[in-house]
This record gives structure tokens, sequence and C-alpha cells, in this order.
């Protein structure tokens, strides 16, 4: 197969997990072209590659004439990625639950996958917030609590040469990545074994986030986020301590469990 095909090939294959990937909770049912724009491909080639997603099941047409939705297909495919996480979303559940209903905010359980942060449980607040630390979204390990009590448990080479990365595409473009954490400051987060981050991710946004440990070893990190203009010094402190007992109450569960 010559190289120009090959590449052709790989380039709708992601054009096809692109359409798969533009949907979230927010957007459930997208149009043609919605999900045209979403993967930056001309109208006759997004009908091409839905017939494919169509084909296999994993999309159909909803009752809005020209508009898609994931099928109930996906939903053994999530629970199959939770089965491969473990137990710990199992356990964490009615601790986020419970942490949702005691603060008012938006509480989240974070794994690391690889060099992100990936959300893969989340209870929403009652009142409006918009955090970008959407369920299966992956996120940079150095900015937010949730993220950096991920990054303090990496083992401390992967740590070096994720920063190290970082640093080179700073320097390079210095508007995307922010500040580093410098290694002190994930020295004392692993020490501590939570954190809490001010407008890092979000504008407005403060959060706190504890480690969740399996025997010792850091697993997920339990946090809550909400807007700081509801959040005072008290209210904050609060928060960290609810934060902080929760991701111990889940930790126990998880080594009885073992």
């Amino acid at each position: 197969m010559a190289a120009a095909e090959r590449r052709s090939g790989a380039e709708s294959s992601r054009k096809v997990l692109g359409l798969l990937l533009a949907f979230d909770e927010r957007r459930h049912t997208l149009t043609t072209a919605q999900l045209a724009e979403a993967i930056d491909a001309p109208l006759s080639s997004t009908y091409r590659y839905l017939s494919v997603l169509r084909d296999s099941g994993l999309l159909e047409e909803s009752e809005v004439a020209g508009s898609y939705r994931l099928s109930f297909r996906v939903v053994g495919m999530a629970r199959a990625a939770r089965a491969a996480w473990g137990g710990v979303e199992r356990l964490a559940r009615p601790v986020l639950e419970r942490l949702a209903a005691q603060t008012g905010e938006t509480a989240l359980l974070i794994k690391r996958s690889t060099t992100a942060a990936v959300c893969v449980d989340r209870v929403e607040s009652s009142r409006p917030v918009r955090l970008q630390f959407d369920p299966g979204q992956p996120m940079a390990l150095h900015r937010g609590s949730a993220a950096r009590v991920l990054l303090s448990g990496m083992p401390a080479r992967e740590r070096a040469d994720y920063l190290a990365r970082l640093a080179e595409e700073v320097s390079h473009l210095p508007e995307t990545g922010g500040r580093l954490p410098t290694e002190k400051e994930i020295a004392l987060v692993a020490e501590e074994g939570w954190t809490q981050s001010f407008e890092e991710v979000d504008e407005g946004i403060w959060g706190a986030a504890a480690a969740v440990r399996e025997q010792g070893r850091l697993v997920a990190s339990i946090g809550v986020a909400g807007p700081l203009f509801r959040l005072d010094a008290g209210e904050r402190e609060r928060i960290i301590t609810l934060v902080r007992q929760g991701a111990e109450e889940v930790s126990g569960a998880v080594d009885r469990m073992l």
C-alpha cells in the first residue's frame, strides 16, 4: 500500500473517532453540520463517516431530523471501561454524593491515564457552575488541585520527565502552559496528601482535592470545586476537611476490599 493511501486511511479513522468524541453530557444530540465542524471535515465526508458508525450500531438518528446521538451500545463500552479501572468508582460514588450534598458544590473523582488526568465520575452541584473537568475529558496533570494530587503520586522519574517536557513546551508557547509547579511544591502535596487551587483551570473557580490510596499507593483523587464568590475562607477550610475525610474513607474501603 502506498504511503499516501496509508495516511489517508489513518486520517479517516481519526475523523470517525473524532465524531464519537464530539459527544458529551451537554452535547448529547448533534446535527450533521455540528459534527462536521467538530472534526473539521466537509459534509460529504462527514456523512460517510456517520454511515460507518450507524452501521456499527454506535450512533443512531435522533427524533430531530438530521441529528444524531450515541446508541445504548456505548453504555456497554462505558461499563467495560469502569470494570477495567477497578472498584474505586463504585466505592467512591456515595462519598461523592455526600460531598456534593454537604458542600453544595461539584464533587469529582479523578484518575491518571499515563500523562493526563481524567474525570471518571462527577456529582453536580445543585447550583450553576461550569467546570472543564468533564467525565472522560483528559486534562493536564499540573493544573488544578485534583490533577496535581495525581502528579504527586507519579514515580519520581516519570514526574521529572513530564515536568521537563512541560517546561520545554512553555518555553516555546508560554501562553499555553501557565505556571509550572516546582518539585518542592509537588513533594509537599505528596507528603500532605491534599492540595487546593485558585483559578488554575477555570476562571473564578477554587478547588480542593485529596489522595485516594490502595495499600499506600495513590490510585485516584477526590475533589470539590466551586466558584470563589460563594466560598469564603471559612467555607473553604470546611470543604478541605470534608474532602480529606472523604478520601480517607474511600481509601479505607478500597483496602478492606482487597
